[in-house]
């Protein structure tokens, strides 16, 4: 084959492998970004029976989760009252008698009580999360909370419907919710309170970004194999620079991994599918290329012996 003919060929082969990797470029980069625009939205959190208008027969909660701490399984969300509904009340709205929240479970305090003629402000939550942050990115936490509100009428504390509103927006994370049965822990009215279900899971935008940071920690043993077997087989020539990048490539891996979303903790499973073998194969490739080194290097020239030293004098 004559010589122009394959440098036809081979141009024609780069031309395809450079518009093949913009491509796939171009769709990861729409793909994620997409991901992270769809994601970019208020989600409702609500249990059965809430609705745009205030029932009039029930105290309406609001409730908003604020952040996801998946490696202490805690779920930090503020509640408020936001109306009072068949609680006794002056005309200026504020109420006759205390009104205590109850909320169950909760890492600090579990009631909270509005006294006669106070407006109500928001209180802090630290839900205790049920999950496995080991499964990132693919993790879920969820909580079975109960919200009761009750009032003391000749000493007698009695329950009120109570009904959960709210939304939530914490970046990174997507959260549903359902009205589920509740358990014998908590009994009101000889039954069991039903309780509303919160599941936290992991955004679109956030898996996606995560796993084009282990595609590209999986890229790297691949480029730094092909160049140590090329050496090795004497197909491409040696050259000592080329150590110090595999070494770099390799101390570079320990940043991508801390640089995951949600920080996995140490013993995750990308640490023993991904992390640990990309570092294995980097390693791999920098001691074929140092025996491809040692094997096509030629050795030092031997210096040669000098003049005698003059006799002294």
């Amino acid at each position: 084959m004559p010589p122009a003919s394959k440098s036809r060929r081979f141009r024609g082969r780069t031309v395809v492998w450079v518009v093949s990797i913009l491509a796939l470029f171009a769709v990861v980069y729409v793909g994620v970004v997409s991901l992270y625009a769809a994601g970019d939205s208020l989600e409702s959190i609500s249990a059965s029976g809430c609705a745009e208008d205030a029932p009039k027969d029930a105290v309406v909660l609001s409730f908003s989760p604020q952040s996801m701490d998946a490696a202490g399984d805690r779920l930090n969300a503020i509640y408020s009252v936001l109306d009072f509904g068949p609680v006794p009340q002056d005309e200026a709205g504020f109420l006759k008698d205390p009104l205590t929240v109850i909320v169950f479970p909760n890492d600090g305090s579990r009631s909270f009580t509005v006294a006669a003629g106070q407006v109500p402000s928001s209180q802090p939550l630290r839900l205790i999360t049920d999950g496995y942050i080991e499964q990132w990115p693919f993790d879920s936490h969820s909580v079975d909370v109960r919200f009761l509100a009750a009032q003391t009428v000749n000493g007698v504390l009695t329950p009120i419907k109570t009904v959960v509103c709210g939304s939530a927006h914490v970046p990174g994370w997507t959260f549903a919710s359902e009205t589920v049965s509740g358990s014998d822990d908590l009994i009101v009215n000889g039954e069991a309170l039903p309780a509303l279900r919160i599941t936290a899971t992991r955004s679109s935008a956030t898996v996606a970004f995560g796993m084009v940071i282990l595609a590209l920690m999986i890229v790297m043993p691949v480029l730094s194999l092909t160049v140590a077997i090329l050496a090795f087989r004497g197909r491409r020539k040696v050259e000592a620079t080329l150590m110090s990048w595999m070494a770099a490539v390799l101390f570079a891996t320990i940043p991508l991994r801390t640089f995951l979303p949600g920080a996995p903790p140490i013993g995750s499973w990308v640490d023993f599918v991904v992390v640990l073998w990309v570092l294995a194969a980097l390693v791999t490739a920098l001691v074929i290329y140092v025996i491809a080194w040692v094997r096509w290097t030629p050795p030092a020239p031997q210096a040669l012996p000098g003049p005698p030293a003059p006799p002294p004098t």
